[in-house]
């Protein structure tokens, strides 16, 4: 995939998938049942923790013949449930997102980066 390829399905993503801002997610997370998910690899996590109840799924795993079983396992049966993708500053949740909402779930949106969240005092779990 060349950059233009890339660019294009960066803002295809962004168009698609909603970034929502520190205050939306919590609105969000705090008045509907939500599956949170950390797209970044487990050596980033080990390095800063994750958002407080998000489970995560790298986005090198999501990528390579991913079957959804990952998140299936997480929901219950549930696609109507909102999904919240986040990475270190919203680029692959973005890209996760969009494959998501691709897949047949309804409600996906992107969380952003993690170093916003806790820039603003978000809740995290410690690896």
């Amino acid at each position: 995939m060349n950059n233009t390829d890339i660019q294009k399905s960066l803002q295809e993503a962004n168009d698609c998938v909603k970034r929502l801002s520190f205050e939306e997610a919590n609105n969000i997370i705090s008045k509907v049942d939500t599956l949170i998910i950390d797209v970044r690899e487990a050596s980033e996590i080990e390095a800063t923790g994750l958002i407080k109840n998000a489970i995560n799924i790298p986005k090198s795993i999501i990528d390579a013949n991913f079957d959804n079983s990952l998140i299936k396992n997480h929901l219950s049966d549930n696609k109507d449930i909102t999904i919240l993708v986040y990475c270190a500053v919203g680029i692959r949740s973005a890209l996760v997102g969009h494959k998501l909402l691709k897949d047949g779930y309804r409600k996906v949106l992107n969380l952003g980066g993690f170093s916003e969240w806790a820039s603003n005092g978000g809740l995290i779990d410690s690896i």
